[in-house]
């Protein structure tokens, strides 16, 4: 009985042995022989034109990239714990000085987390190699050229072309600095148009050098001046200056990360390709008709709370009649309907407005800000100012509780300028004569065939001023100022976005997610709270636009038919965005006298 006793338990401690000892040491085992966690990295292109909204066409939106689409799928990568690291392969970028400082500042977001980022060049300047600064090393191909050559700003003038169709500019304008009639009146700058634009040169200028400097901890903001100064650079001198890091071939940067221990690399490009529809084939046809019918809006489950995102593109025009136009432009009906949703709307707890324009009609701006005005009585509306918001752009604006911009946003310009162009001329030239017989002492203020009488002129300049006092009462009530510390910045002159927070024009400097971070906070909404950003307006596709305007019984001013034509012709878009100024202004001009607007282009290369 004692041996059978003694066996059971020993027995008894060999099965607790093997319960207990033997899994803590296969755990210790398991510890010692588990294999290191993988290190992730992925490709990501960065090229091509960005905008805020996408364009029109044929078949729906454009394959144009927003703006607030890559910051989504940047907020994407940067949250992604499994990535590791991102090769960014940055091409030729078409996109404007704010939009391009909202981009890197998102990109700045990864030096929170340990991912690495590299940028790739094949070569590239001003735009390019800035968002290159924001990463961890800077990879140029080994015949690279970095054509870092500074910035310029380029002002067209087309007095001499007027002058040699015999077409006679007859302007005005009212404030020191506006110049919007200059390009019309002059081949040059006045003394007042050369002071601003220098002032707006040297603070992008200071802004850019800065840029560099924080990028690259071997270089200081004197060093980038200097640098520039020599510029361009072939990719040797541009590592000698420490420019750049490496010099690799895209197939060798691969390499380098692929010998890396532990590195999983994914090479899938992150574009999606889109095929057209197989039209010999019945599917085909139903493909191609879902193109004309879907609107590719994004669908999201309805939430108790929501954000209106109202974005404002363009020229502001008044209600024009284009038919299936692809080119961004503001008009007060659209706006109407959008501002009167956002505030009948109860689940709409705050506005952000988002403007991209360099302004136009002082009409359709003011029909705008009434909106925006009605808009922030009822609830917070929030402006994010994109590249440009000025003239008219900073019209729609003022009414608005709180206004972000970008350091080089440009803004301001609050001021007026009017006129016509006499056609007498160029009608003659060309074998074709009016007879007017006037009913009136003022009848012949719209006629294009001949300068304004002294009596035309006297009230012309009277509406100028009118606007003028008006757009600067509006400007001092929304940032509540007084009458003449607004007069004194106002003038027309065209103010950055860190020389407009200065001045008091602009409340912060951020972006976007500035913009919806400061609306979820002022529409109550809490950081739990589940909530939705819908945008405003719709974009309709081209099936929809058709039907709208075979349907809408309202009047509207039409385009001119040629001005249509040549807007709708293939060839427009080969004749730069100067041909697109001057049918826009043309337009303009045709339907009123006075208006905000910045009838130019400041590019910034």
């Amino acid at each position: 009985m004692k041996t059978s006793k003694t066996y059971w338990k020993t027995l008894i401690l060999l099965l607790l042995f093997t319960l207990i000892i033997l899994p803590l040491s296969a755990d210790e085992h398991g510890e010692e022989e588990a294999a290191p966690p993988v290190k992730k990295y992925v490709e990501f292109t960065l090229s091509g034109t960005y905008a805020d909204i996408k364009e029109m066409s044929l078949f729906g939106t454009a394959s144009t990239k927003t703006v607030r689409g890559l910051l989504k799928k940047l907020d994407a990568l940067k949250n992604n714990e499994e990535v590791a690291g991102i090769i960014f392969k940055i091409g030729n970028i078409g996109i404007g000085w704010g939009n391009l400082q909202e981009i890197r500042n998102k990109l700045n977001e990864f030096q929170e987390t340990d991912k690495e980022l590299i940028a790739y060049l094949e070569g590239g300047g001003n735009a390019e190699y800035l968002l290159a600064t924001t990463m961890d090393r800077i990879v140029l191909m080994p015949v690279g050229i970095l054509n870092m050559t500074g910035i310029r700003a380029e002002i067209m003038f087309f007095k001499g072309l007027l002058e040699k169709l015999d077409v006679e500019a007859d302007m005005l304008a009212m404030g020191k600095f506006k110049s919007g009639v200059e390009p019309f009146t002059r081949d040059s700058m006045s003394d007042a148009f050369n002071e601003s634009m220098t002032s707006l040169l040297d603070d992008i200028y200071a802004q850019m050098l800065a840029k560099i400097a924080d990028g690259r901890d071997e270089i200081t903001a004197d060093d980038a001046a200097d640098l520039i100064d020599r510029g361009p650079f072939t990719a040797k001198e541009a590592q000698e200056a420490k420019l750049v890091d490496e010099l690799h071939y895209y197939d060798e940067l691969l390499d380098t990360i692929r010998e890396k221990p532990d590195v999983e690399l994914s090479t899938k490009d992150d574009k999606k390709g889109r095929k057209l529809p197989d039209l010999n084939s019945p599917f085909g046809l139903m493909q191609l008709l879902n193109m004309f019918t879907s609107s590719q809006r994004a669908r999201h489950r309805p939430a108790d709370k929501q954000i209106a995102l109202i974005y404002a593109s363009g020229p502001i025009l008044p209600d024009i009649s284009m038919p299936f136009s692809t080119t961004s432009l503001i008009s007060p009906k659209t706006f109407k309907k959008a501002f009167k949703k956002a505030r009948e709307d109860d689940k709409i707890k705050a506005v952000v407005f988002r403007i991209d324009s360099p302004g136009g009609s002082a009409i359709a701006s003011d029909l705008i800000w009434r909106e925006v005005m009605l808009t922030q009585r009822e609830k917070p509306v929030v402006v994010s100012m994109a590249n440009m918001a000025a003239s008219g752009g900073y019209y729609i604006a003022m009414a608005a509780g709180t206004i972000v911009a970008q350091p080089g946003t440009l803004t301001g310009s609050i001021g007026v300028y009017g006129g016509k162009l006499n056609m007498k001329g160029l009608y003659n030239k060309v074998g074709l004569t009016k007879e007017i017989i006037p009913r009136g002492k003022n009848a012949t203020l719209y006629s294009d065939y001949g300068g304004f009488s002294d009596t035309e002129r006297e009230r012309v300049e009277k509406m100028m001023k009118t606007i003028y006092e008006d757009f600067v009462n509006k400007a001092a009530a929304g940032r509540e100022k007084t009458f003449d510390e607004i007069n004194e910045i106002a003038q027309g002159r065209v103010w950055t976005g860190k020389q407009a927070k200065e001045l008091g024009l602009v409340d912060e400097l951020g972006g976007l997610d500035t913009a919806l971070s400061i609306a979820k906070e002022k529409g109550g909404i809490a950081d739990g709270d589940k909530y939705n950003i819908i945008v405003l307006p719709e974009q309709k596709t081209f099936f929809e636009q058709m039907m709208e305007s075979m349907l809408d019984e309202e009047a509207s001013i039409s385009m001119p038919l040629p001005l249509q034509a040549a807007q709708q012709h293939p060839a427009f878009s080969m004749l730069s965005k100067h041909l697109h100024q001057i049918t826009t202004w043309l337009t303009l001009f045709d339907r009123e006298r006075v208006v905000t607007a910045l009838p130019y282009d400041i590019i910034i290369r």
